[in-house]
């Protein structure tokens, strides 16, 4: 190397990084502005444990009192249907028609104006003409999902009465709490005045039905009758005769006679001043209970929510009565107070692991001023967070992404301040000295980051309700990459001019100096004869190189093929909570009910103990049963924290199924967490038709098939036939007498539903007033056969006499899907026994389509989790091939030319490789959240090698051979590629790591991203520079060739 090659020149007067590394004054000033920008950020940013879910989702819900799912069907939901199916922005339209209530839901497209399609569907219900009688007006409303806080329950042996007017009491004072708004009372029963009155009654006294009601309405009144205007001012007149209880009801007149004698409402009929009819099932802690749900609205704070609930409890235990208490669960603020924590202590971890490796690799002065660009570049990035266009809350996910980019912030730093050090090493530390060594690199890093940012931009493009998630993260790592160009081109510069950095003297080193020394020595050393050498080898037998390197992707496709790394779609998160619930065939009594929710908390208990046995603790922390309507209740379980527990909560799940009896005539069961993002990893198969009995039958083979598969449990369906309804039908005497079928209809609905009466206000809650037989009267098919019928002349004839009674099969809730009956089959997949992919693809391509020829009447679609799989699938791929069309175009230009960038973006799949090793070794599954580590893994691994092929680019332009170039860029780039790859490494390894379960969610990302920098490392050092080589073989053959085209006719040219 004895020949001079002259340096390019570099002005180091001219330019803004020149201009700010000179002016220390205005970027001190610059970086004052972030950090008070920064610190005014964290104040005014919304705190939560993650972001606001959006469901672009519209319900519309008609009450349709008494009536049958059948006539539910006909005169609400057709009528509902009809109305709004040829709006704008429908995605898909689900209409369910349950005993009493019709309800529509509305998925509305992405992308088209929820309020918009709100405001629409509310015109078209409010003008449907009718709806039958009995309906209750439509109430129209976007589907909300607001935070819940935390769970109060109030429990202990007392009257019903008590315990809700306790709760509601409590209720009052938490919503008068500062910074409170949504507090609600839940799992307690209405109240009911209910007025209930015998046959025998009613034919002694020749009353009817109608009578009573006309009465009751008539007296029990509240009328204003305007005022007498008097020359002494205005008075008021109201006839005041509204009865609010029991009392005020019994002296409601219902005949007056001539001699002055009265029969009162109160001499003939029993009056229960209590709760409506269907008892509930609600425990907590084993003990009758009432819970009230406090939730967060809007920018609510729930740290400050939860402090002031629970502080306002423990004053409010000190006065309650003996044989009640008060506790909360579910506090979600626990967790965010506690994930806040993990994840800044895994920041400072990673920061400080960061700062380790730098102080190693360079001088402690230099590692601490490219440390510091990270609080710059984080509140640079809190600044914009509470901004309306970013709107990204301080949760889980955000968190995460500072996690995520802190190892990749400092790499623009780290090859700023690498090419200055190396500069003073050469020349001595000047001015001039730094701004030459940031300005030679200065053009490929900014365009590195550039390349990191497209990378990341996909998520922004993920649509869907778990956009949110890949939008938080996505918007955090950009704006993070944005303030790491101002930080390291503007801010570092000057830092660098001031940092006093005295010529190394070994006499007068510390003992850290003297173990850096053996770093930095043993690194050129390294670098000398071992890296060097071995490069040489690798750059001369370079198609051996590039074959090795392709072997290596060839395996790794293998890993997968063999199930040897498994795929899932959304990994299981581990929670603290369980659900078990339970749905009964219809026509089952409450009784069986109660028995079934019983059963299941009885095997959770034997479960506790078993557990206790087998670790020593308990994992339950409380228990929670309640009903869910007349046929089914759940079980709700807080288990101790995950992070304390040696059980899994699947593992803990397994338990309790086994300790489960079985229940008789259940329909669906279910263990599992409740509710979050990928709940279960579920299959869902729907099928449309409208031909019912196709559906049955259809429904039922694949249930049948499903079940029989090992590792698929909880088959369930939701075609619900079969619970008895008894039909009424005229006989021809009636029609002779007058009677009509909706006047029998009505008396029969009177006497067994009841009669409202009407409805009064106490206090907060409306009151229904209902009149009907008392319930030994209306509990047999006997008491309709023997109940009086009146005909229009007053006559009372025997119900047997004008009508007769046919015993059908009805159905319990009816589902249709944009027009069509529908039924779904749901199962569990156990993703350890079975891959749930494989599984997917047996099921749609043999199952189902030879059941379909069978029954040619039904339409098969996927839904649920497959069916979401599937679309995520597709926008992550359209994000990942904009990512890499976006990262070529970003290094084309750097390096102006066409073929360069292909050699760089070829380290990409090999970056895959390192990602899909890392998680076999941490025994982790693929899954979505790993391909997003992966395509974020793209835009950083192609750094490195963008600025080693730029600085081979310029050792050639100053002269030297081709693989002269290359070995030199090769030992150039050694320490700065080394040390952007180990901070990113260490910065991700805290959280790799963490045991607590919110982090589960994100490991898998930032496993792909730790490991696939590790395996690019190798790849940048030296494939790299062997396909650069290869690259040039390949220019040389073309240039061959078109010269032996120019040349054959001259031959004495060649």
């Amino acid at each position: 190397m004895s020949k001079q090659y002259e340096e390019e020149h570099i002005d180091t007067e001219k330019g803004i990084i020149a201009w700010f590394a000179r002016n220390s004054v205005a970027a001190n000033l610059l970086m004052f502005v972030i950090i008070l920008g920064g610190i005014f950020g964290i104040i005014r940013v919304q705190k939560q444990v993650f972001p606001t879910f959006e469901v672009n989702v519209i319900s519309v819900q008609v009450p349709y009192l008494g009536a049958a799912p059948q006539e539910v069907e006909e005169g609400v939901i057709l009528k509902l249907e009809e109305a709004i199916k040829d709006l704008e922005g429908i995605k898909k339209m689900t209409s369910t028609a349950r005993e009493g209530v019709g309800s529509i839901s509305i998925e509305v497209e992405d992308g088209y104006d929820v309020q918009n399609l709100l405001d629409e569907v509310k015109v078209q219900v409010d003008a449907i003409p009718s709806f039958p009688g009995n309906t209750e007006k439509p109430v129209v409303y976007r589907i909300k999902f607001p935070q819940d806080v935390l769970w109060v329950s109030v429990y202990g042996e007392t009257t019903e009465r008590e315990l809700k007017e306790y709760a509601q009491g409590i209720r009052d004072d938490i919503a008068n709490l500062g910074g409170i708004s949504d507090v609600s009372v839940v799992g307690s029963r209405d109240y009911e005045i209910s007025v209930e009155i015998s046959e025998r009654k009613l034919q002694e006294y020749n009353l009817t039905f109608n009578e009573l009601v006309t009465a009751i309405r008539q007296s029990s009144i509240d009328l204003p009758g305007g005022s007498i205007r008097s020359e002494n001012g205005d008075i008021l007149l109201r006839a005041n005769g509204q009865a609010y209880n029991a009392w005020d009801f019994a002296k409601i007149v219902l005949v007056s006679r001539e001699d002055g004698t009265r029969l009162l409402l109160g001499d003939i009929a029993t009056i229960n001043d209590g709760f409506i009819e269907d008892r509930q099932f609600a425990l907590f802690d084993g003990k009758p209970a009432v819970s009230i749900r406090v939730r967060a609205v809007g920018d609510q704070n729930a740290l400050q929510i939860s402090k002031s609930v629970n502080s306002y409890l423990d004053e409010k235990r000190k006065t309650m009565p003996a044989n009640l208490s008060a506790d909360t669960w579910g506090d979600s603020s626990f967790y965010l107070a506690d994930r806040l924590s993990m994840m800044l202590k895994n920041m400072g971890f990673g920061a400080l692991l960061v700062f380790i490796v730098l102080s190693l690799f360079l001088r402690v002065k230099l590692a601490f001023w490219v440390i510091v660009g990270l609080p710059v570049c984080f509140l640079g990035t809190l600044m914009f967070m509470p901004a309306s266009q970013i709107d990204v809350s301080i949760n889980m996910l955000s968190l995460f992404g500072f996690i995520l980019v802190l190892g990749i912030v400092v790499d623009d730093a780290i090859i700023m301040g690498e090419s200055a050090y190396s500069e003073i090493d050469k020349k001595g530390h000047s001015t001039d000295a730094i701004i030459r060594g940031v300005k030679r690199v200065a053009m490929p890093a900014t365009f590195g980051v550039l390349t990191t940012i497209a990378a990341f931009s996909p998520m922004l493009m993920v649509s869907g309700t778990f956009g949110v998630i890949w939008k938080t993260i996505g918007i955090v790592v950009i704006m993070c990459l944005i303030f790491s160009l101002i930080e390291s081109k503007l801010i570092l510069p000057a830092h660098l001019v001031h940092m006093k950095l005295k010529p190394y003297d070994p006499s007068k080193a510390t003992k850290f100096q003297k173990f850096r020394d053996i770093f930095s020595i043993g690194i050129k050393s390294f670098i000398e004869n071992k890296y060097i050498p071995f490069l040489k080898k690798a750059v001369q037998y370079r198609y051996t190189t590039l074959a090795s390197f392709i072997g290596l992707l060839i395996i790794t496709i293998g890993l997968f093929a063999s199930g040897l790394v498994r795929w899932q779609f959304f990994p299981t998160i581990p929670s603290d909570f369980m659900q078990a619930s339970v749905e009964l065939e219809p026509g089952s009594s409450l009784g069986q009910r109660d028995q079934a929710i019983n059963a299941m908390l009885d095997a959770m208990y034997k479960m506790d103990d078993e557990v206790a046995n087998e670790t020593g603790t308990k994992a339950v922390k409380h228990v929670i049963a309640f009903d869910n309507g007349t046929l089914g209740g759940s079980v709700f379980v807080e288990l101790t924290k995950g992070e304390t527990r040696e059980l899994t909560d699947v593992q803990i799940q397994d338990i309790w199924r086994e300790y489960l009896p079985e229940i008789p005539g259940v329909k669906n069961f279910n263990i599992g967490s409740p509710g979050g993002p990928g709940g279960g990893n579920g299959l869902s198969f729907e099928f449309r038709s409208d031909n019912i009995s196709q559906l049955e039958n259809i429904s039922k083979e694949l249930r049948s098939y499903l079940g029989s598969y090992a590792g698929i449990t909880e088959v369930n369906d939701s075609f619900s036939g079969g619970s008895d309804e008894i039909k009424l039908a005229l006989k021809p005497e009636a029609e002779s007498l007058g009677l009509s079928l909706s006047q029998l209809a009505q008396q029969v609905r009177y006497g067994f539903y009841g009669a409202e009466a009407q409805r009064i206000q106490r206090d907060d809650e409306e009151i229904k007033v209902m009149v009907r037989y008392p319930k030994d009267e209306r509990n047999s098919i006997g008491n309709l056969e023997t109940m009086r019928v009146r005909a229009p002349n007053g006559d009372d004839i025997p119900f047997s006499e004008v009508a007769d009674i046919e015993l059908g099969q009805g159905y319990a809730n009816i589902t249709r899907v944009d027009g069509n009956r529908s039924v779904s089959v749901t199962a569990k997949v156990n993703a350890d026994v079975v891959d749930t992919r494989d599984l997917l693809i047996d099921v749609q391509t043999k199952v189902i389509p030879e059941m379909l020829e069978r029954y040619p009447a039904v339409d098969f679609r996927l839904q649920g989790n497959s069916k979401d799989e599937s679309e995520a699938i597709v926008s992550l791929a359209q994000g990942f091939l904009f990512a890499l069309v976006a990262i070529y175009a970003l290094m084309a230009i750097p390096l102006k030319s066409y073929s360069q960038p292909i050699i760089i973006m070829s380290v990409i799949p090999f970056g895959m490789v390192g990602a899909i090793v890392g998680h076999l070794i941490l025994g982790q599954a693929v899954s979505v959240l790993s391909i997003c580590g992966i395509i974020a893994l793209a835009g950083v691994v192609v750094n490195d090698s963008l600025i080693m092929v730029d600085f081979v680019n310029r050792a050639r332009a100053e002269g030297r051979s081709l693989i002269e170039s290359v070995l030199k860029s090769g030992s150039e780039r050694f320490r700065a590629i080394i040390l952007t790859s180990l901070t990113t490494f260490m910065g991700l390894m805290p959280i790799v790591f963490e045991r607590s379960l919110q982090a589960q969610v994100v490991i898998p990302m930032a496993i792909s991203l730790a490991f696939g920098i590790l395996f690019a490392t190798v790849i940048t050092l030296l494939l790299i520079p062997a396909l650069y080589m290869i690259l040039d073989d390949v220019k040389r053959v073309f240039k061959r060739k078109d010269k032996t085209m120019l040349t054959q006719p001259l031959p004495d040219n060649g």
